[in-house]
This record gives structure tokens, C-alpha cells and sequence, in this order.
């Protein structure tokens, strides 16, 4: 299998947000992290722009801030995003991704999601790669 020419473009954000994970020892309880949540998006060489650019940093920036907005300072097993499901890493990852993709295809259809990485704290890391 050959893979093409392609670009991956990442972009950081965070976010302050509570949640707790019923069942989990300790963390069955309320408590809170800064999360940090790196998207990264592949554009293919042969979608560059004229000016040489596979996506502004700052589109894949943007896109990363909205797809988090409405995590900051919240309890996340509050919101809708996380109804019916316990608001874990991966769980953050899955919902990034899939708002990002939806955001991108409005804005930038020549980029695709490639990974979220999620850090719930300095040293625990989930990474989500989208089929």
C-alpha cells in the first residue's frame, strides 16, 4: 500500500473543565484538570494552496478552540456532548474529533483530522485516530 504526499498541520488549545468517572477509584469523585488537546490534520501535496500553504495554523487553531469552547469551566458530565457516556479522555477525544471534522468541511475540505491527542494531566495522554 502506498501512501501519498501528504502534510500533517497540528495546533494546540486547553481547557479547565471538572468531571468525574463513576466507578473509576478516586475518581469517582468531582475534580478537575487543565486539559490540553492537540488537533492535527492532514492536507494532501497536491491540495496546497497557491501560496504553498496546505491550512492556516491559525484555521486549525480556531478549529481546535470551538470544538473545546463549551468544555471550559464546566462540570463535563453536565453537558449534552457527554449524555450517556462518562466524560474520559477518549470520550473528550472522540467529541473533539468529530467536531472538528464537521468544522473542517465547511471551512477547509482540503484537510482531514488525523489525530486529537487529549493530555488530561502533564503525563496522561489518550490519542484518537478517526477511520
Amino acid at each position: 500500500m502506498t501512501t501519498m504526499p501528504h502534510f500533517l498541520l497540528s495546533a494546540e488549545t486547553s481547557f479547565s473543565a471538572a468531571h468525574r468517572l463513576p466507578g473509576v477509584d478516586r475518581c469517582d469523585r468531582i475534580h478537575g484538570h487543565d486539559w490540553r488537546v492537540r488537533l492535527t490534520v492532514r492536507v494532501d501535496a497536491a491540495a496546497l494552496g497557491a501560496n504553498g500553504m496546505a491550512v492556516d495554523f491559525r484555521e486549525v487553531e480556531r478549529t481546535a478552540r470551538a470544538a473545546v469552547e463549551d468544555f471550559e469551566h464546566r462540570d463535563l458530565n453536565q453537558l449534552d456532548a457527554f449524555a450517556g457516556t462518562a466524560p474520559t479522555a477518549e470520550q473528550v477525544a472522540r467529541i473533539v474529533s468529530d467536531r472538528a471534522h464537521a468544522q473542517l468541511a465547511r471551512s477547509t475540505p482540503a484537510a482531514r483530522v488525523e489525530e486529537v491527542e487529549v493530555w488530561e494531566t502533564p503525563t496522561y495522554r489518550v490519542v484518537y485516530r478517526p477511520s
